[in-house]
């Protein structure tokens, strides 16, 4: 996320990013918010949302949270012999976004997948929350994608899928960010043609 807001300030992009417990050094010009829960990451993308051009959702801060939160320790004397711990889905930043998209807007969804089926894991993401662009990221492979200095990613659009080779977390922005102005071009000439 932060590889991509550093590309494209520097291709002259007015830049905002909203991230959750990230110590990466900040940017010059960018505009930063901090947040700490997926509900407060929800509302600050909301209100920043309308006036986008492009959404880049490079990750999430939880797809679950404790269903009942508790003020202070628990102490284990309180609880017996275990724990029960029951989680409850947070909400879909991202699809929320999507379903309240202007026509021109561009949404670019990440999807952190793991070996066998990661291509199809990264389309059907790409349709269930009506996205233009999915950045599938295989995980399972070492030496890329999280705390590592590269990236070996597959871009899916409807139209395909395209393979950006390992390389540097920039170079790999460039990539995305390529296909992004890409899709705007066609989509822009597409309206043109109306």
């Amino acid at each position: 996320g932060y590889a991509l807001a550093a590309a494209a300030a520097r291709r002259g992009a007015r830049v905002e990013v909203v991230a959750a417990n990230v110590a990466l050094p900040r940017e010059p010009g960018i505009d930063y918010a901090e947040v700490g829960t997926a509900a407060e990451l929800g509302a600050e993308c909301a209100e920043r949302f309308a006036d986008a051009d492009v959404l880049l959702m490079a990750a999430a801060v939880a797809d679950f949270r404790p269903a009942a939160v508790r003020e202070g320790k628990l102490k284990k004397d309180a609880v017996g012999d275990g724990l029960e711990l029951r989680l409850e889905r947070t909400p879909d930043v991202l699809a929320g976004l999507a379903a309240a998209r202007r026509p021109e807007q561009t949404l670019v969804g990440f999807a952190a997948e793991h070996g066998e089926g990661a291509l199809d894991f990264g389309r059907a993401k790409l349709e269930r929350k009506g996205l233009d662009l999915v950045v599938v990221n295989d995980v399972s492979r070492p030496g890329i994608a999280f705390d590592a200095p590269e990236n070996e990613v597959t871009l899916v659009t409807r139209e395909g899928a395209v393979h950006v080779a390992r390389a540097g977390k920039e170079q790999v922005a460039g990539a995305i960010l390529d296909a992004v102005l890409s899709l705007r071009s066609a989509s822009a000439g597409r309206v043109a043609l109306k």
